[in-house]
């Protein structure tokens, strides 16, 4: 179980973050304050219609609702609505206020324990939309239950680069995937009478200098990329809210950029929600003209100074009244002012209440089943998983196997109420079996994303005495802080210093929001003698004296690391000393939410087969047993990239240490996103559990025995390096950080993720799609049907599936488009749907699936509109984007006025042996639904919400304009 001194220091959520900021000066007073009113009002909450408040007759239709209650607000009230939190809402008209909680991934209350859902990669990786679904209502119940009427989720920011230190909240790297599983895990979020407030929009792709990076993006790009998951999830979904981003989008920060806001969201997708900024993103009162409805948590351009601005003329009140319009929408959309959530009138807002527990034990099987299913198995060799029943040993070997596996600085992180630690799953599900634990290297943090020899452990470099101060160069007087460490190994930010869910706790925000000096002492120990290679990587004047000597100078900038080696003898230890001071420049330019900060690590290369004591220990419990698990992990999180795909602590010297005294290694990655696998040759099985949630260790003991069968897919490549990984989406983003306002122009184009790969010719560790199964599926009869032109861009797939294994199991099949019939460059393949089937051994089923319309067509920059071109498009269907089983092709019909033409009932298998053989299985699938003529959105919008917008079109010349 988790060790309870660490984890109590954790806080989660705006406002834990709001009060840090505030304490250290970093956010106006004001800001925290609860009400904006100076009268706390009692809990108040209509139930019908009262005499003069006919917005209250819940019979009347939302949009006439929200028309009325506007119309009867004055300009005072409309200001006190545009709060993100914090704020009275208007309980004299029965308006409740917003009151949003971070919950991506599961609700996240600092104090009260919810359900730890896996992380949003993890969710992506079941190609599932209805477990996405249920998914969301999860986090939808456990937010009203406990007070709150919106929830900050999910975060479906495309991942361009698997450096992103956020990627584990994301759904991948592929619009329709991102798209389909947002939309799903939105509707069930609202499905519990809550409003979601999906983030981020738009192009927030990565965590370094987020709030001053500008992000050059051409028209096509945004649109057919980064534009179309929001498309599909305004269409399908319809948001309550939406966040806009911290980084700027070709030259205007997004939270204020009128393209994207008022022309592309609440425009061309017809979004009718409001639209609210990420903590402090707002910059100016001209965002609000430019589509921003609510500035917060804070009050600089909100509450009594939007107040002003709109009386002195630089807010128009017609923004402000339709701004406030929108909220009014969303809360009589979603119940939320005929049902309220508990306590929403009442201000301050009480604690929390408890989670009944009955909710949480059902909420407890949604996190099991997504965590099970997410699972992707890389590698088995010899079917060495699962284990047999009658395995009578095994070495649990990592770090954290015995803690709660998240990531960091992030709200989305919850406090978990069922929690089991991958240890305790493991040792329990192993029944009589003799089960070591072993952690092999010290534990990760937020550190350990520095890129860099890794830092020199706990059993090398001892008594390790820590002293932080104030200011440069201040290395005496009485330390502001003093500790021991396990290291020197330090890197200050939001998820080191707020929302830590490290074992390693952080120096705390007033610390690290502020030029520092850090001296650290200890003693090293070498085991033998030999030549050592030492090193200093670090931002900041760092200098190490061993035995009084200096031996390392580094300068203050660049980022880097320097070296030196030394000769040192067994049984002779050395006296160390490192000073650190935080003087580079920009070292604190941005706050603790975008800084640089302090990064320092003393690491090294050791002689040649010295193992720390460790990781000795490790190997030798490895090579008693008959298998051995390790556990490895990354940390990342929010304002924070990695430096590095590589294994942070020396992990994988680990497993190839351990590898090569147990032929039965089996490494379960419990990472944020992909990582560099040296070893994968030397293992016989990986498989990637992600950040699994509070059923960690349930269920990766049920993976690894084979209870639950691994059926997920990456919804991300990995790729084969760092290099690699650069070469598809250049720069890795850790480069920016000294960089003041950084300009990046996104110059692959639409060619993101697995497209880029393909683009390139370039081979990855393991592609877009992949995931193994203690089973076999044989794929046969591809049926593509469609009547396809501009007015009609509907295709579908059917294809018939075969379990040709020993167990039941669950395969996700994937349609890809080639690239479309025309002169424009397009992807070599595209997913344009997917469909999952669960098969008994020997059963058969059929999977139908339908083709996102979108990926049929491109967009043509000279007349800003979708177009469908003409011809034969190829239609591949197989188990990952390199796994292709199937081929067909869709003809597109160049006469825009008819329906277009069937064509290619083509059938790609060996003969019909199936006919007649086994169940005929149906199944669900994700694709498409039916377009409206034009780009400008989907026809239907869900629940009978609105309706398609668009306009007509003409073709001609080899292509049907929409």
């Amino acid at each position: 179980m988790p060790k309870p001194q660490h984890r109590r220091a954790r806080r989660t959520g705006f406002a834990a973050l709001t009060a840090l900021l505030v304490a250290i000066g970093l956010f106006p007073a004001g800001a925290a304050a609860a009400p904006l009113t100076p009268t706390a009002h009692a809990d108040f909450a209509p139930q019908a219609a009262p005499p003069g408040m006919p917005w209250m007759d819940p019979e009347l239709p939302p949009e006439e609702r929200a028309d009325l209650v506007v119309a009867a607000m004055t300009l005072e009230q409309k200001v006190d609505y545009l709060v993100q939190s914090g704020g009275p809402g208007v309980p004299e008209l029965g308006l409740p206020p917003i009151r949003s909680k971070d919950g991506c991934c599961g609700l996240a209350l600092e104090s009260t324990p919810t359900t730890a859902l896996p992380v949003g990669v993890a969710l992506a990786s079941t190609f599932d939309t209805d477990l996405a679904q249920a998914y969301g209502a999860v986090s939808g119940e456990e937010a009203r239950a406990t007070g709150y009427n919106a929830i900050a989720g999910p975060t479906m920011d495309l991942v361009r680069t698997p450096f992103n230190g956020r990627m584990w909240e994301d759904l991948g790297e592929d619009p329709v995937l991102s798209g389909f599983t947002a939309a799903a895990q939105t509707d069930g979020e609202q499905s519990a009478e809550v409003s979601a407030l999906v983030k981020h929009y738009n192009l927030n792709n990565f965590e370094t200098r987020r709030g001053h990076v500008d992000i050059e993006v051409d028209e096509r790009t945004l649109q057919e990329t980064y534009t179309r998951p929001w498309e599909r999830l305004v269409s399908q979904a319809d948001p309550g809210a939406v966040m806009c981003s911290f980084n700027k989008v070709n030259g205007e920060f997004a939270c204020g950029n009128d393209v994207l806001l008022n022309q592309i969201l609440k425009g061309q997708l017809g979004f009718e929600g409001f639209v609210s900024s990420d903590f402090n993103a707002a910059k100016s009162f001209a965002d609000y003209e430019a589509g921003l409805d609510v500035a917060g948590p804070g009050l600089e351009f909100a509450g009594p100074a939007l107040l002003a601005a709109v009386q002195n003329g630089t807010v128009p009140e017609a923004r402000v009244t339709d701004a406030a319009r929108r909220v009014a929408l969303t809360m009589f959309k979603y119940g939320i002012v005929d049902n309220p959530p508990v306590g929403s009138f009442v201000n301050p807002q009480p604690v929390e209440p408890a989670i009944p527990a009955a909710m949480l034990d059902e909420h407890a099987a949604v996190a099991a089943e997504v965590a099970g299913k997410s699972a992707v198995l890389l590698r088995n060799e010899d079917s060495a998983l699962p284990l047999a029943a009658d395995t009578g040993s095994l070495a649990v070997i990592g770090s954290d196997a015995d803690w709660y596996i998240d990531g960091g600085g992030s709200g989305a992180i919850p406090n978990p109420a069922r929690l089991t630690t991958i240890l305790d799953g493991i040792t329990a599900r192993a029944e009589g079996a003799a089960v070591e634990y072993s952690p092999g290297t010290d534990p990760v943090s937020l550190a350990d994303t520095l890129p860099g020899p890794p830092p020199v452990p706990s059993g090398i470099l001892t008594g390790v005495n820590a002293e932080y101060r104030l200011g440069i160069n201040n290395f005496a007087g009485e330390p502001a802080l003093a500790r021991s460490e396990l290291q020197v190994n330090l890197r200050t930010g939001i998820s080191a210093d707020t929302i830590n869910t490290s074992q390693v706790p952080g120096i705390g925000a007033a610390l690290a929001s502020q030029p520092i000096s850090a001296l650290w002492t200890g003693t090293l120990v070498p085991p033998v003698t030999g030549a050592y290679t030492f090193s200093l990587t670090h931002l900041g004047t760092a200098r190490l004296f061993l035995n009084d000597q200096e031996v390392i100078t580094g300068p203050a900038a660049p980022f880097g690391t320097q070296e030196a080696t030394v000769n040192l003898t067994a049984g002779q230890n050395a006296a160390v000393r490192i000073e650190y001071t935080t003087d580079a420049p920009n070292q604190f330019n941005g706050g603790l939410n975008d800084q640089p900060g302090a990064m320092m690590r003393f690491g090294w290369t050791p002689p040649e087969g010295v193992l720390p004591p460790k990781m000795q220990a490790a190997v030798d419990a490895a090579a008693e047993a008959e298998v051995a698990v390790v556990v490895a992990r990354d940390y990342t999180g929010e304002a924070a990239d990695r430096g590095s795909l590589v294994l942070p602590q020396d992990q994988d010297r680990l497993i190839r240490e351990v590898s090569a005294v147990n032929p039965n290694t089996i490494v379960v990655l419990a990472t944020s996103g992909p990582v560099t696998m040296p070893w994968l040759d030397d293992v016989s099985s990986v498989m990637e559990v992600w950040y699994p949630g509070q059923s960690q260790g349930t269920t990766v003991a049920s993976l690894l025995y084979g209870d639950v069968n691994p059926s997920g897919k990456l919804p991300v490549t990995f790729p084969a390096s760092d290099e690699q990984a650069v070469q598809v989406a250049a720069p890795n983003p850790f480069s920016l950080v000294e960089v003041v306002d950084p300009v990046v122009p996104y110059t692959e184009g639409v060619f993101v993720g697995y497209r880029g790969y393909l683009e390139q010719g370039l081979t990855p560790l393991f592609p877009f799609g992949h995931g193994l199964s203690y089973t076999e599926f044989d794929y046969r009869k591809l049926k593509v049907s469609g009547k396809v032109n501009a007015k009609n861009p509907e295709a579908s797939v059917s294809v018939r599936v075969r379990n040709t294994g020993d167990v039941a199991g669950e395969e996700t099949v994937q349609v890809y488009v080639g690239s479309l019939p025309t002169d424009v460059s397009t992807p070599e393949l595209a997913l344009a749907g997917f469909g999952n089937i669960t098969l008994e051994p020997g059963e058969k089923g059929t999977v139908d699936i339908e083709l996102d319309p979108r990926s049929l067509q491109y967009w043509d920059v000279a007349t800003g509109t979708w177009v469908t071109p003409t011809g034969e498009i190829p239609i591949y269907v197989g188990s990952s984007v390199e796994d292709l089983r199937l081929e067909g092709s869709l003809s597109v019909s160049n006469k825009c006025h008819d329906r277009g033409h069937d064509r290619h009932d083509r059938y790609a298998d060996a003969g019909n042996e199936w006919d007649g053989a086994g169940y005929d299985h149906g199944t669900k699938s994700h694709g498409g639904t039916t377009l409206d003529s034009v780009g400008a959105g989907y026809d239907g919008r869900g629940g009978g919400r609105g309706g398609g917008r668009g306009g007509g079109g003409h073709g001609g010349g080899g292509y049907c304009r929409s």
